[in-house]
């Protein structure tokens, strides 16, 4: 499954940067909210490949910060989804 446009030009990460970025998050190696949710996306079993889609240089370094440090487990996920869903 390709996940298209997942930040949904923006306004995701609007709605989400309003908040701090949760500390244990660090633990997956994810420094911004993309990063969260670019791990979040791509970490699913059914998930093959994100297209993020952005056109600015400093979106695509920060957006490839997320290939690094591992991907969160099934367990950490749900986590990070309860973690979206109470902000």
């Amino acid at each position: 499954m390709i996940v298209n446009r997942p930040f949904r030009q923006g306004d995701l990460i609007r709605r989400v940067s309003r908040h701090t970025l949760p500390e244990w998050a660090g633990e997956i190696g994810c420094r911004t909210w993309s990063q969260y949710l670019l791990k979040f996306i791509v970490s699913h079993p059914a998930v093959t490949c994100a297209i993020p889609a952005t056109t600015r240089v400093d979106h695509l370094r920060e957006n490839m910060g997320a290939l690094h440090g591992p991907l969160p487990d099934a367990a950490l996920r749900e986590r990070m989804a309860r973690h979206v869903r109470d902000l």
